[in-house]
């Protein structure tokens, strides 16, 4: 069985975990009502999607 033969120190540790973030949300303006949302996805705000009202019920 593998066993270490030195411990792994906190820097080393963090250089190899440097890149596990998560990047950072990606957001467009709602073309309908300007808010923040994701590309591709219905705004919850007004739901329009690609300038047409898609969902029943939002208030515009």
């Amino acid at each position: 069985m593998a066993v270490p033969k030195r411990r792994i120190s906190r820097s080393r540790r963090g250089n190899r975990r440097a890149h596990n973030a998560k990047p950072a949300l990606q957001l467009v303006a709602c073309s309908h009502c300007g808010t923040n949302i994701r590309p591709h996805h219905i705004c919850p705000q007004c739901g329009h999607y690609r300038g047409k009202q898609v969902t029943v019920g939002a208030s515009a």
